[in-house]
């Protein structure tokens, strides 16, 4: 009766370590990737869209307000139409798994959205990401979107990827 004890508890115990042995390391920190020194969203995807229209969002954006950098596309093309614009960032917020970009329109075939400031939020939820977005043409410059503000996150990936990083400064009190 003895030995079977023994010899469950050494089973058990090879059945512990094998299961953390095949789980890997905990966290990306522990994989020698060490912590961000900023936060950043990145990445492509298309949206769902049951009609057809093809919506689609890039972003490569780092850095904290008021040093964020990077840029930004956007591309929506339907049954007769196709615009786009893309441009270069000028804000970035991470919160968990929610990144608020906002930006400058460089180059465009929408005249009404040069040099206008759009605004895009990111919900990365895996392979189940949302993006909502703040812009519209405004000849008269009457709906200004102002810095790191943008709508909720409305709209459905179909395919791609975003993914947010959070980083607050250290001592900021934010965690």
């Amino acid at each position: 009766m003895k030995r079977s004890r023994e010899l469950a508890a050494i089973g058990a115990a090879m059945v512990i370590a094998t299961t953390l042995v095949a789980s890997g390391p905990a966290s990306g920190a522990e994989e020698g990737r060490g912590k961000p020194s900023e936060p950043s969203l990145t990445g492509s995807a298309k949206m769902l869209r049951k009609d057809g229209q093809d919506v689609r969002f890039t972003f490569d954006a780092r850095g904290l307000f008021p040093e964020s950098k990077g840029r930004f596309r956007v591309s929506h093309a339907g049954e007769g139409f196709s615009a786009y614009f893309q441009g270069r960032v000028d804000c970035l917020v991470v919160g968990g798994p929610v990144a608020v970009v906002t930006g400058i329109v460089e180059d465009t075939n929408v005249p009404e959205l040069k040099d206008r400031r759009v605004g895009m939020t990111v919900y990365d939820h895996g392979r189940q990401d949302r993006v909502g977005y703040s812009w519209g043409p405004d000849p008269d410059n009457k709906q200004i979107v102002p810095p790191c503000l943008s709508a909720a996150p409305f709209e459905r990936v179909e395919t791609g990827d975003f993914k947010a990083v959070e980083w607050f400064p250290p001592g900021s009190g934010i965690s």
